[in-house]
């Protein structure tokens, strides 16, 4: 009886070292963190700029690199989610646990809803606006100096856009669509009086659309604060203070600013705030 124990004994301990090594093998695997697919919530060429800026965040926190001692934290491989839909379906895709991370405008209700990372990845670059206007009514603007001026103007916006709010919140006459799209021919065919694009946005959106006799105001910009973040779902904090710290991190060494910088159009936008030649409107955002 003894030596029948102790050979179920011997066994007992060589499964259970089959088992912690297997485990070891499984805990040393990358973890699958879902994200939009390139060119999904913006163009690719921008698109790409926030999937870099996430990889960097977690490369700087993972064990290897961060010499912190807070976390032992693990690796991650980026997987995309296969279908192209609307960034308000990507939300939902996130609380639902579908999609891990987005990166979105932040307000006060996605603030609540998701687990913020709050720290502006686009440096405020996004803030600027210059309006697309039709070509034929530059000197209707010629005579805008003040919000109220400007409100006798009416702007179009996405429904779903955080913008909409802060031009509801401002007392500017919206008329919104649901389509991105569809909005640059409603200017044309003049269901409302200007759209208001980043500036590094607009260049682009002035060669796609332009054919529709569509142009950039020459006089105004408009301004109001609107943080780009990541957004993760409320289950994940630990992750988006993770993500939070690696972005300070790459902040602080230089590499989050070479990234930034290889954008062309984010070059481009930085260098028109360092050297604004035009009135800018102020407008508020709710608190």
């Amino acid at each position: 009886m003894r030596q029948h124990y102790y050979f179920h004994a011997g066994r007992g301990f060589r499964l259970l070292f089959l088992l912690l090594t297997c485990l070891q093998v499984d805990a040393g695997q990358p973890l699958p963190l879902t994200i939009p697919a390139p060119g999904s919530l913006e163009p690719e060429a921008t698109g790409i700029y926030y999937e870099k800026v996430l990889r960097l965040a977690l490369s700087k926190t993972t064990t290897a690199n961060d010499t912190s001692g807070i976390l032992q934290e693990p690796e991650y491989t980026i997987v995309y989610h296969k279908q192209t839909i609307g960034r308000e379906r990507f939300r939902l895709l996130v609380k639902q646990g579908v999609v891990d991370v987005i990166w979105s405008s932040s307000n006060k209700q996605r603030e609540e809803e998701f687990a913020p990372v709050k720290f502006n990845l686009l440096h405020g670059i996004n803030e600027y606006r210059a309006l697309l206007i039709r070509v034929d009514d530059q000197h209707r603007f010629d005579k805008v100096k003040t919000i109220d001026d400007l409100r006798q103007f009416k702007i179009g916006s996405g429904i779903h856009w955080s913008d909409t709010q802060i031009y509801h919140f401002n007392s500017l006459p919206v008329v919104t669509s649901y389509a991105f799209d569809t909005m640059f021919r409603m200017l044309a065919a003049r269901r409302f009086d200007y759209m208001a694009r980043s500036l590094q946005e607009i260049d682009q959106e002035i060669e796609q659309y332009g054919k529709l006799g569509l142009t950039v105001e020459k006089k105004l910009l408009i301004h109001y604060q609107q943080p780009i973040y990541f957004f993760l779902n409320k289950k994940n904090d630990a992750l988006a203070k993770r993500i939070e710290r690696g972005l300070l991190i790459a902040q602080a060494d230089g590499s989050l600013d070479e990234i930034f910088m290889s954008i062309p159009s984010f070059r481009a936008a930085q260098e028109k705030i360092r050297h604004i030649d035009r009135k800018v409107i102020e407008l508020r955002s709710e608190d």
